[in-house]
């Protein structure tokens, strides 16, 4: 009965962290970040510029906003293999590399607040995309805090 819990956590925890890195992959290649009437303003997504370059004063988001949103999707990506990889190897022993999921986790929900920030500081985030975006901040958040308290339960 014990390693049934464990395994049917595991395997929640894994599904969760795949749910946050879909949507969040989802989140920041569609088009609707920023809602704007404006013809001279039209975005075509996060990382692009605007439809009308020829009249466009909106330009292309830093790198900086690239580069920590590249990186907290390898840090979903790795927790999100090594949760999946995890439920399948230790099932009956306890296992000290659990720890690497809620660290990811927590590494992945930091980089994308300070992604956000920077995005927040350059345009109005006033789509869904936005929204979703920030929902997966949270999400890894939460779901790092409930890694936490299932490893400790289970894994150390």
């Amino acid at each position: 009965m014990y390693s049934n819990q464990k395994l049917v956590i595991d395997l929640l925890v894994s599904m969760f962290a795949t749910f946050i890195l879909c949507t969040t992959l989802l989140s920041i290649s569609t088009t609707n970040w920023n809602n704007n009437n404006n013809i001279n303003h039209d975005r075509i997504g996060l990382f692009q510029q605007c439809s009308k370059p020829c009249c466009c004063v909106v330009k292309e988001l830093n790198r900086t906003i690239t580069l920590l949103i590249l990186f907290s999707i390898i840090l979903l990506i790795i927790s999100t293999m090594t949760s999946f990889l995890l439920m399948g190897t230790s099932i009956g022993d306890p296992n000290r590399y659990y720890i690497l999921v809620p660290l990811t986790l927590f590494g992945a929900g930091f980089a994308m607040t300070l992604a956000f920030m920077k995005i927040y500081e350059q345009m109005n985030l006033n789509g869904y995309s936005a929204f979703i975006f920030l929902i997966d901040t949270v999400l890894a958040y939460v779901l790092g805090g409930i890694t936490i308290l299932h490893g400790s339960m289970f894994y150390f």
